[in-house]
């Protein structure tokens, strides 16, 4: 639902003030109306003479923007709403789950030092940045295996990240699908408000209808991709200085396909970010991945009172009760 289907009030009986403004600011109004007209039996040049500023006076009086200040105030003192407030137990179990490409691909050197080893340091950086939020670890190539499960400790991730090296996992290739079902089998019960991250350097067309199908199911947990890396690729060199071979013989190309991203995001829905020398990237996943969390079913949520938005106004408002010209005369 969108915010206007959510929209309501959280005091609703302070909305009976409002009949009762508006009864006097007709009451006053209609009082001022009256005074202006046996202001008219007087002759027209020395009305003119003894009135000030008697246009501006019809147009707008003092009792209009005390009514608006009492509105805005009474407003404000319903409780306006249209969104909730996760509950810390919600945000806490809230598991993200980290799925970093280990294959050659990622030894490419167009993002320096390599883009395996700026995806650490990314991932590092969330983490750091997500305290008190539980994180698991899974490695993908061909295959896909855990390497560590939900744990809201940075010290017990470091040792993890630092091992993965393409030359450990069992087969080659980056198959995304692989993924999917250890990412649900982590999350368990809260898979509705987890996040799946998947920290690689592109995707492949076979991936585009894995992941909408994936993600289509409601209980799915919402996904997100950091990709590394630029279209024009790099040289992906093995431990020993060799440059990586792909499948038929050449050099591997390690080129990100923008067009098939384009279509992950369009057709599979997964927000894609591209990864920077900033922390603009990381600031994109933090906001993704607390939408994702505010969207999650949480039986325990409270609504957020927005009365703020009502509060300001009437305290401008009030500012001008005490200008010359505007004070009340009841």
């Amino acid at each position: 639902m969108n915010a206007v289907e959510l929209f309501h009030f959280l005091r609703p009986l302070w909305l009976f003030a409002l009949p009762l403004v508006a009864l006097t600011w007709w009451t006053v109004r209609r009082r001022g109306a009256r005074r202006t007209r046996m202001a008219d039996l007087v002759a027209p040049h020395l009305r003119d003479a003894l009135t000030v500023n008697r246009s501006r006076s019809r147009r707008f009086r003092a009792v209009d923007g005390v009514a608006l200040g009492l509105i805005a105030s009474a407003l404000a003192a319903a409780g306006p709403t249209w969104s909730r407030q996760q509950s810390p137990w919600l945000v806490e179990t809230a598991a993200l789950v980290v799925a970093i490409e280990v294959s050659d691909s990622m030894r490419s050197n167009d993002v320096l030092p390599s883009r395996l080893d700026r995806a650490r340091f990314k991932v590092l950086d969330l983490i750091e940045r997500r305290t008190g939020s539980r994180t698991a670890l899974i490695a993908y190539a061909g295959s896909a295996h855990i390497v560590m499960p939900p744990s809201s400790d940075l010290e017990v991730v470091k040792p993890f990240l630092e091992s993965l090296d393409p030359a450990i996992m069992p087969e080659p290739g980056a198959d995304v699908s692989r993924v999917l079902p250890l990412a649900e089998a982590m999350l368990a019960d809260n898979a509705g408000a987890g996040t799946l991250l998947f920290v690689n350097d592109g995707f492949e067309p076979t991936d585009v209808p894995a992941l909408a199908g994936h993600a289509d199911r409601a209980d799915a947990p919402s996904m997100i991709a950091l990709v590394l890396g630029t279209e024009e690729g790099g040289v992906a060199l093995l431990p020993d200085g060799s440059v990586a071979t792909g499948n038929r013989g050449g050099q591997l190309d390690t080129a990100v396909d923008a067009a098939v991203l384009r279509r992950i995001e369009s057709e599979a829905g997964v927000p894609v970010v591209r990864a920077g020398a900033g922390d603009a990237d990381l600031r994109r996943l933090l906001r993704h991945i607390e939408s994702s969390l505010r969207q999650a079913d949480d039986p325990n949520a409270e609504w957020r009172d927005e009365a703020w938005w009502f509060v300001w106004p009437g305290a401008l408002l009030a500012l001008f009760w005490f200008r010359r010209g505007w004070t009340m005369r009841w």
